[in-house]
This record gives structure tokens, sequence and C-alpha cells, in this order.
């Protein structure tokens, strides 16, 4: 019987000391940060710069860039896999701008269906001119600090229509490509 006390006491001894293994014993993980989000600035989108030729766009997103049929070397619209809302614009062989649909994240946090008030709120700073095409509406350009790049909204009827980034002249461009 006394052994079978001993061996008791033993096997709980035992249990009791795993269970309070020094800190350094316990493996733990380190948390996994989220991604961060994919925003659309003036400068560009996640490693794409406004300025790259397409080739070095397409080696730093590490996926080839869908071409449209024909595609026009002096000026065309191309789009990523990586980024199904927008199209970017190539000219002469170097991406200079994208134009971006509802729903994409952008540096200045405007989405489209905004109100004017809304934008003007947030970027006082914002250049308002009139629209080519719609007498009830306005582009809102908000330029890079260096002047180079901008981000352009569109408004129409008091609401954010559109939005596109990219470097001057061709963000300012009204059209697109072909």
């Amino acid at each position: 019987m006394r052994h079978l006390l001993l061996l008791g006491t033993f096997v709980l001894v035992s249990a009791c000391s795993e269970k309070t293994a020094p800190p350094a014993a316990v493996a733990t993980k380190a948390p996994v940060a989220a991604p961060a989000p994919t925003v659309l600035s003036a400068e560009g989108i996640d490693a794409l710069r406004f300025g790259m030729t397409l080739e070095q766009a397409e080696k730093a997103l590490g996926s080839k860039a869908a071409l449209p049929e024909p595609f026009d070397p002096a000026c065309s619209m191309v789009r990523f896999a990586a980024f199904d809302k927008l199209r970017f614009m190539v000219e002469s062989g170097v991406v200079t701008r994208a134009d971006a649909g509802p729903g994409v994240q952008n540096a200045l946090g405007v989405s489209v269906g905004d109100t004017l008030a809304q934008v003007r709120a947030s970027h006082p700073g914002a250049e308002l001119t009139p629209h080519k095409y719609d007498t009830n509406g306005h582009y809102l350009t908000i330029p890079s600090t260096d002047g180079r790049a901008a981000i352009i909204l569109e408004e129409s009827g008091g609401k954010v229509t559109k939005l596109r980034a990219g470097l001057q002249p061709a963000v300012a461009y009204v059209e697109t490509c072909g």
C-alpha cells in the first residue's frame, strides 16, 4: 500500500510539474499581422509606382498585364489581375495613371457616392474646376506634395462619380486612351 501511495504521489507531482513548465519551455506563436490594405495614391498602388515602365510594373506585381486588342503602344488602358477595379493608362510604355471603379480604397479616404460637401470639408485645399461635359459637375484636384502627380475626383449633382490618380499631365486628361 505504501508503494502505491508513493507511486500516486510521484504521478501527481509529475503531472503538476508538466503544467507549470517555465515560460521559456512553452512554445508560443508570434501574432500574424493582417495584410495592409491596398490603397491608391497619387504615386501608385501597392508595388506599382506611376512612372514605371509596363515591364517594371509587371515585374513588381509578379504578373503580366491584360492588354487590349489592339494594343496601341502610344496609349492604351491595361488591367492587372490583382486590381480588378482599376484600369491603368500606359503611354509609350510607361504607366502614367489609374482609373478607379467604386470600392477602391484611396489615400484621400473618399468614395464614389460621397458628397461634394464631405470632400470639401475633408480636403479644403482641393482645386474645384468646372466639368468639361457636365454642366452640373466639377473636377476636384488634390495634387501630391511635389505637384508631379494628383488624385482627381469627378463630381456630378453634388456626388463623387469617378476617381483617378497618376502623373501630370495624364491624370488631368478628361478622356482615356482608345
